[in-house]
């Protein structure tokens, strides 16, 4: 059990930890080429929430499954909602605005040197928004994990 344990913990840490300072990678006043090179890091550091997140969750499921704790407690529902709804901002989100800015990025006339234009600002505006939003939501699914409401 204790080794579950620890693979949830390292699992839900490693998982969630590019969440906390993704929002350096997106900033309003960058370069065009930092932009395009901020969202091909964003990319990479999204496989840690993928599969690290996976096995958080899935490690957990079999640890409550495993003890005393039951799946209606409120911090495990709560939990697994707050999970949800991350999943939901990134997939559903976060996704489609990475994937409009790389389009607008790719226009043959922006040269890797200009700073971002005013339409460019405000599309990293609304990611970096999101970004801190899933932050907050990651922030409190900790405290449940450590504080446990009931």
């Amino acid at each position: 059990m204790k080794w579950l344990v620890l693979l949830h913990v390292l699992s839900a840490i490693i998982g969630i930890g590019p969440t906390y300072f993704i929002h350096v990678l997106y900033r309003k006043r960058q370069s065009v080429g930092e932009l395009k090179q901020s969202l091909r890091l964003g990319a990479m550091l999204n496989l840690f929430p993928n599969i690290g997140g996976s096995i958080a969750v899935i490690s957990g499921v079999v640890l409550v499954a495993l003890s005393p704790v039951r799946f209606l407690d409120l911090w495990i529902i709560g939990s697994l909602v707050l999970y949800v709804i991350i999943q939901i901002l990134m997939f559903a989100v976060i996704r489609p605005k990475q994937g409009k800015l790389r389009e607008m990025l790719d226009q043959p006339l922006l040269k890797d040197q200009e700073m971002l234009s005013e339409p460019l600002q405000l599309q990293v505006s609304a990611l970096n928004r999101i970004q801190l939003v899933i932050t907050v939501l990651s922030i409190v699914l900790f405290v449940f994990m450590l504080v446990k409401p009931t």
